[in-house]
């Protein structure tokens, strides 16, 4: 996964996302440029991702599954919904 492909995933599902690491933040805004100085994308401890009045935690790990196309945003949702 690279931040190129976190931006197109932002546009098409109507979402900014906040990546989290060491004491910083950036976010990858849908309307937006990357950010410059972006970490390695490895360096990243989560995401939080904002669509419209809903924030989500989101592991790296999901993240790259929902970017990739393995996990919809739906299904991440659902996870959340359980217990």
């Amino acid at each position: 996964m690279t931040f190129e492909q976190v931006l197109q995933w932002c546009r098409d599902n109507g979402a900014d996302a906040r990546g989290i690491y060491r004491a910083r933040d950036f976010w990858i805004r849908r309307s937006d440029r990357l950010p410059n100085d972006l970490p390695a994308i490895g360096a990243l401890f989560h995401w939080d991702v904002r669509l419209s009045e809903t924030q989500l935690a989101v592991s790296p790990s999901d993240m790259e599954r929902m970017v990739n196309g393995k996990m919809t945003l739906e299904q991440f949702k659902a996870t959340h919904r359980r217990g």
